[in-house]
Parts: C-alpha cells; structure tokens; sequence
C-alpha cells in the first residue's frame, strides 16, 4: 500500500506488516481484501510497548467454496512480541454477521487499513449495519465495560490500559443508546458523536495523553470523574430494540455473498491502493 501513513504505526513495522500478509496469500493461497489494526492502535490510544493486532479478511480459490466437506476457515500467524496476526475467511465473516459479530464490525470500520483491495469490505459492512440486531450489539460492549471496570473497582491503582478500554466500551455502549445504531471503533469518534461534559472530555484527554507515552503495566489513582461516568452508563438497563426479520437477512447475505464470491473469479481485482 502505497502512501500508507499513521502516527501510531511505524514505518519499519507497517514494511513488516505487508511482508507478513504477502507471506499468508504465498503459503495459505488467498486473496487478502481487507487488513486493518484492531488494538489499542486502531483505538487510537496505543502505549509505547503496545503490540500490532493486525486481522484480515481473505478469500480462497473458487473450488473451496463448491465442497461438501468443511475447510478451516481461520489463519493463524505465530504470535511474537511485536505482531498478533490472523484472518478470517469470508463466508465466517458474513456468518458472523448474520449474529451480529461486534468484533467483525470493528474491524470493517477500522480506521488503520494495511490492505483493502475490491469492494467486498466496503459491501459487508453495509450489510452488517444496515442488518444489526443493536441490542446484541449493546450487550457486548455491556459486557466488555463491565469486566474492565470491575477489575477497575478491584485495583488500588488501576492500570492505564484498563481504564482506557472500560471506558471505550462504556461510550460504545452508550452511543448505541442515543444513536440506535453500531458504534465507531476509535475513541475520538466517539466523543465526536457523544453529548460529554468539558469535565469528562478533559478527563478522557488527560487519561488518554498520560498513556500513549506510557507502558501496558504502567497504573494511576482512582479517576472519580470517569468512574461516575462508567458507573452511571453502566446502571442503566440494555436497552430492547427491534431487529429485522432473521430469514430475510439471512437470504439477503447468501445472495451478497455469492455475488462477491463470483465476481472475485470472474473479474480482476482493482490493484491495491
């Protein structure tokens, strides 16, 4: 990818990056579409020893979509201390979607894009939003806030790291209430899009520029104005809310599916940007 350029991703590992992905088309005999950051990098608030979660999504050769037997629809790169690298096949992708996969969506709206080659990333993620069952949605990030802030609560000095990610899924959760639909992935976006104080959104900044120069381990006092601010999202109720008609989605996600599929095998590829 040309011009690729992020203040959270360094040159030499982004060159590292592409190697490693051109490595996963040679070895496994796909076609990577889409690979994006889904860490605290594609958050946008990475500490200085943070690690590259990079996923991606691929598609294999014609035939393997055409058998009875079942293929291993995962790639698992070895992880060291620097990558955590794996993909998925597309058709897991549109089964996830069709559960409403929180994960899946994050990363098609990624904002760090190694690789994004043909329409099919663009195409599933408008099916996945335009198909989203939100209260699924609202529970997961229910869940993810609830499990971070405990370990909050737990700690006399809580982690950086911990706060942080408490308080994404707490947002998350929150702009899936007011705005009934799915969420951004990153952090600002989310204070974009979110009626906040000054108090809080000061709060968030100072939080998120203590860790960015910061190490994962690295902890800090209590932060009452964002522990007010978990708890109370955190009080309310999953909202209810109406979801679409589950067969229909389901043949609307066959159909996109084969469509992306034969037009993969049946037209070239735009080169990647």
């Amino acid at each position: 990818m040309t011009g690729f350029s992020d203040p959270f991703v360094d040159p030499a590992v982004h060159a590292r990056i592409q190697a490693e992905l051109d490595a996963v088309e040679r070895d496994q005999g796909v076609r990577i579409l889409l690979a994006v950051e889904s860490g605290s990098r594609g958050w946008r608030f990475p500490s200085q020893d943070s690690d590259y979660d990079v996923r991606f999504l691929y598609m294999r050769p014609l035939a393997a979509y055409l058998t009875v037997t079942e293929q291993r629809d995962v790639i698992e790169r070895p992880v060291d201390a620097v990558f955590d690298v794996n993909g998925w096949d597309l058709r897991k992708a549109f089964q996830l979607a069709l559960r409403s996969n929180a994960v899946l969506i994050e990363w098609l709206c990624s904002p760090v894009r190694y690789r994004e080659v043909g329409p099919a990333a663009a195409r599933l993620l408008d099916f996945a939003r335009a198909s989203v069952d939100l209260t699924g949605i609202a529970y997961h990030y229910d869940r993810q806030a609830r499990r971070m802030f405990n370990d909050v609560l737990a700690a006399e000095t809580p982690r950086l790291k911990t706060y942080c990610y408490a308080l994404r899924s707490a947002l998350a959760l929150r702009w899936v209430r007011d705005r009934r639909e799915t969420p951004p992935m990153e952090l600002p976006a989310l204070l974009a899009g979110l009626s906040l104080s000054p108090e809080i959104t000061d709060e968030i900044a100072t939080l998120v520029a203590r860790k960015l120069p910061s190490t994962e381990r690295a902890a800090t006092v209590r932060l009452p104005v964002l522990d007010r601010l978990i708890g109370d999202i955190l009080a309310q109720p999953v909202p209810a809310m109406p979801r679409e008609h589950r067969r229909e989605v389901g043949r609307r996600a066959d159909d996109l599916f084969a469509e992306l599929v034969l037009d993969h095998h049946h037209a070239s590829i735009p080169s990647r940007a």
